[in-house]
């Protein structure tokens, strides 16, 4: 049992399980904490407004913070006047000193509110200063009060707000999954649509060459030459003819030489020379045997040098005869290096 000042409270300290002590309502009823016993006897039936009863619903953290905001409004003194003699501090009073209003003080003091720390303070120090001056006075520290707040402020105010608290955790737990999932989905749709964009930029790349393809081959149909009239062979065309592929092969094997030897400046120099007196057919059959002796890139050159320095004319008599040996890549690259 603790004693206030100069009345009976009945409150036992208690401790919960994680230590902390508590102030618990014990063995009062209704009938019975509507007496207090003072110092000298008397009843003190005039500051019943302190004793409010605590509903069965408060929890036990508001209930011991309530219990001890009580025992100290018991401390509280009436102003002495000439109008106030006698008359017993009223709840109003109290409010008004503690700046507060009644209906908070009496929320205050039956548990249903929590105040805050000022209110907390100004009480301790207005009941210390009507009970001497000493915390011994009033039974409690400001530190135990303050915990006493604390507590109660911490504490829940009815059994669901336990389950709706896991729920809300849960809901909380599948609101940042969603995030996650949302932004992984965003980062694949951006991913998308960049491939789309590579996609239509290759298939407009394949819709040009398609085009450009389409347009060599009709150049290529529009100057390849009419059959000729069947004239009887003259004597010495087919010798002549040998002579012809016999010097394109010369040299076609020269410049193989050259370049093996690695004097690629020296062979690049003498089918340069050489495009300048070779006939189309010629130079058509020197690529041919290039490409057959796998020396590519001397046939690459070749076909750079003639597409760029000699007439429109040849470049397509190339270009057909290419074409007509079975070569049309080749046939395509001359008519390609001719239009550069």
């Amino acid at each position: 049992m603790k004693n206030y000042g100069n009345l009976t409270w009945a409150v036992e300290r208690q401790s919960t399980s994680d230590g902390h002590p508590v102030a618990v309502e014990h063995g009062l009823g209704g009938a019975e904490r509507q007496r207090y016993m003072t110092q000298g006897g008397e009843v003190a039936a005039e500051l019943g407004w302190v004793n409010k009863e605590l509903q069965d619903d408060v929890p036990p953290g508001r209930r011991a913070l309530a219990i001890a905001l009580q025992g100290l409004c018991y401390h509280l003194r009436p102003e002495i006047s000439a109008t106030s003699a006698g008359k017993p501090l009223s709840q109003t009073s109290a409010a008004t000193r503690l700046f507060s209003n009644a209906s908070s003080l009496s929320r205050f003091l039956s548990g249903k509110t929590i105040p805050g720390p000022e209110f907390i303070e100004k009480l301790h120090k207005e009941a210390c200063s009507d009970a001497g001056g000493a915390e011994e006075a009033v039974g409690v520290t400001l530190d135990e009060l303050t915990d006493l707040r604390t507590r109660a402020a911490a504490e829940r105010r009815c059994h669901t707000c336990a389950a709706l608290s896991k729920r809300i955790d849960s809901l909380t737990r599948q609101l940042h999954a969603a995030q996650s999932d949302c932004a992984s989905l965003q980062e694949r749709a951006a991913e998308l649509v960049s491939m789309r964009h590579k996609v239509a930029t290759l298939e407009a790349t394949i819709t040009e060459l398609d085009a450009t393809r389409a347009g060599l081959q009709a150049r290529l149909a529009a100057h390849s030459p009419r059959k000729p009239l069947p004239v009887p062979r003259r004597k010495g065309d087919r010798q002549r003819m040998r002579k012809d592929v016999a010097a394109v092969r010369q040299l076609a094997e020269q410049a193989k030489e050259m370049h093996r030897e690695g004097r690629q400046d020296a062979a690049l120099t003498l089918l340069r020379q050489t495009t300048e007196v070779l006939s189309p057919v010629e130079t058509a059959i020197v690529l041919r045997l290039l490409r057959q002796q796998q020396q590519d890139r001397l046939a690459d050159n070749l076909i750079h040098i003639y597409g760029r320095d000699q007439a429109e004319h040849d470049i397509m008599q190339v270009a057909i005869e290419l074409h007509e040996q079975g070569s049309p890549d080749d046939a395509g690259a001359i008519l390609r290096a001719a239009l550069r």
